[in-house]
């Protein structure tokens, strides 16, 4: 639980998981709708190589 405590109080303050940081990646998961997470690493590399 500490190693969790430290993560998201990293994260949060240095601002990490704001849209800025992050990218469009929420966005990409919304228009995937991966049913497994191999959908969503094909999708993801292909989005990757047209960003």
């Amino acid at each position: 639980m500490a190693k969790e405590w430290i993560l998201n109080m990293a994260t949060n303050r240095w601002g990490l998981n704001r849209k800025n940081s992050v990218g469009p990646v929420s966005q990409w998961i919304r228009e995937c709708s991966p049913k497994t997470i191999k959908d969503w690493e094909q999708f993801y590399y292909e989005k990757l190589q047209n960003f």
